[in-house]
């Protein structure tokens, strides 16, 4: 599977100069990589039907009530992120090795409390819990960056390329932002609305442009923050052989995205620039280096439902499930771009910056899980999972909109039922007890893409990327096969008294993506205008998160 990285970075929608989020940013926002405490980490997320631990209450609300006594967590944690990048600037997926970077991020993936209520008289409900639960269900830290030496396209040739044809009142705020900052400039008789980078060279007879020279470029990519729960949490034990309970959840999401682009010319000679100076005077400056950056800084606050039972059909055997309905989300974005150019005359080096914001709704998936364990009180236990949530009813929407106004989110949501579908999610864990007090415990899930694709009337697949408008008709396609896998192991110590303590390890391996840190894309030529067999670089990230969490824990 070949395809961009727009599930990260969704540069076609950011680049329009406006808040219009895509499906791949929806699934980016939705998706979860379950945290909560060490135990139900180890056990790689298979708690539906277990319960008994307060990581196990986002994945059902019944787990609660299976202990007879109350408890307190807290799980300090470190998240440490490994990306590997490799940068082509041919586009031709020519990879060199990759640059590996690393970051490491202190976290508080589990913070609760469960009180357990006993009724006074005879009832069928045999006990009531109540808790206040905070569990981390995804974390967004990566880093990376990608260089190497491009003699075919630039960045300032792509700017100027797409604003080709247009005034400065009709161009996109990062278009405005790089011409303000001198990285391109008209050129032909005024008003001819043609543009030259600052980093290009113009023929004689002003029809051909092309990069003279080599350049230095480095893609930087960096994002960070994290999602979580807010539960609170009510379940009920009946008989110590069915429980049922009720999460109201608020989802807390905060997202933030930095990108930075730069190129330099090896030789800054071969890149020379002929401008106005302050009097009027054409001028020749060599250019030396550009920088261009975007900042994206998402904050969304969400509520949802989830119910669920755990049935103990025998004293061993456990089957549990759990329905967890869309979040609706409030979303608050600001986002910006700067761009700034170096001239050996300082003169015409610039600088300029533009931001904006947004506030709109956002409806994520809804979620089923269902879970089989076995246990043998004493020695250990068996439990397996399987999730499904359902992309394609992910909605934008902006708040205070009547029936009577137009629907600007109508194309974005019609992408999202036609190219989301269900990810499928297994999970599975395995404890065993050495002694009494002591459990050893390892797990393993993986998640499926929910990305759907289709055929077009001439036989090319089409997907939520290249789809470009309703007239284009589809025929049936498929699900892409990208998957994302999780290892984990842990160990566990009870004392004789109140206190508990648990240990897990976890290695999370994400599908290789795809980049292209290019807002756009043109079609480059040499010096004589021949077409270049190239296209905008590209480069490969390699992402894999490794999770530390210790939860300590006391029961009364």
């Amino acid at each position: 599977m070949k395809r961009t990285l727009i599930i990260l970075a969704a540069l076609a929608a950011f680049a329009a100069g406006a808040s219009a989020q895509d499906s791949y940013y929806g699934e980016l926002l939705s998706r979860n990589n379950y945290y909560g405490t060490a135990r139900s980490i180890a056990l790689g997320g298979a708690m539906t039907a277990l319960g008994g631990d307060l990581g196990s209450v986002t994945y059902n609300p019944a787990g609660s009530a299976v202990n007879d006594y109350c408890q307190i967590t807290i799980s300090p944690g470190l998240v440490i992120s490994t990306t590997g990048t490799a940068y082509d600037p041919t586009g031709l997926e020519q990879f060199g090795s990759p640059f590996r970077t690393n970051h490491t991020k202190f976290v508080l993936p589990n913070l609760g409390v469960n009180l357990v209520f006993f009724p006074e008289y005879s009832s069928w409900i045999t006990s009531t819990s109540f808790g206040f639960i905070v569990n981390t269900t995804n974390n967004f830290l990566s880093y990376s960056s990608g260089s190497g030496v491009n003699s075919s396209t630039s960045f300032l040739g792509a700017m100027a390329a797409a604003a080709n044809g247009r005034s400065y009142y009709d161009m996109n705020m990062d278009l405005r932002t790089a011409y303000n900052a001198n990285q391109f400039g008209e050129y032909g008789p005024e008003g001819s609305l043609r543009y030259v980078g600052g980093n290009q060279a113009l023929s004689a007879d002003e029809t051909r442009l092309y990069v003279p020279g080599e350049l230095n470029q480095n893609s930087i990519y960096n994002s960070w923050g994290s999602k979580g729960d807010y539960i609170t949490n009510l379940a009920f034990n009946v008989s110590d052989r069915f429980y049922f309970g009720f999460n109201l959840g608020i989802a807390n999401l905060s997202y933030r995205r930095e990108e930075l682009f730069t190129e330099a010319a090896v030789q800054p000679e071969q890149f020379p620039i002929i401008m106005y100076d302050a009097n009027g005077n054409l001028v020749t400056s060599d250019y030396l280096s550009s920088q261009n950056g975007y900042k994206l800084n998402t904050e969304a606050t969400g509520v949802y439902g989830r119910f669920g039972f755990i049935w103990l059909p025998t004293g061993s055997l456990r089957i549990g499930a759990a329905v967890q309905t869309p979040t609706s989300y409030s979303v608050e974005e600001e986002w910006g771009y700067s761009a700034s150019t170096t001239y050996d005359s300082s003169a015409f080096s610039g600088y300029d910056s533009d931001s904006s914001s947004d506030t709109y709704n956002f409806r994520s998936p809804y979620i089923v899980d269902a879970g089989i364990a076995y246990t043998v009180p004493g020695v250990g236990l068996l439990s397996l999972d399987y999730e499904l949530m359902d992309y394609s009813v992910m909605k934008y929407s902006y708040p205070d909109t009547d029936f009577m106004s137009q629907d600007l989110w109508s194309v974005t949501n019609y992408i999202n039922r036609t190219f989301c579908g269900v990810s499928h999610s297994v999970r599975a864990g395995v404890e065993f007890k050495p002694v009494e007090s002591l459990s050893l415990r390892a797990g393993y899930s993986f998640v499926s893409d929910p990305e759907k694709w289709y055929y077009d009337n001439d036989g090319n697949r089409v997907n939520a990327e290249t789809w470009q408008g309703y007239s284009q008709a589809i025929s049936k396609g498929g699900h892409y096969d990208s998957y994302t896998h999780a290892i984990s192991a842990g160990l566990g110590y009870s004392s004789p008294g109140s206190f508990f303590f648990d240990l897990a390890f976890r290695s999370t391996l994400y599908p290789l993506a795809y980049y292209n840190p290019y807002y756009y894309g043109y079609y480059p030529t040499d010096k004589s205008g021949m077409s270049l067999n190239v296209s905008t670089p590209m480069e490969t990230i390699d992402r894999k998160v490794i999770d530390v969490v210790a939860t300590l824990g006391w029961r009364f």
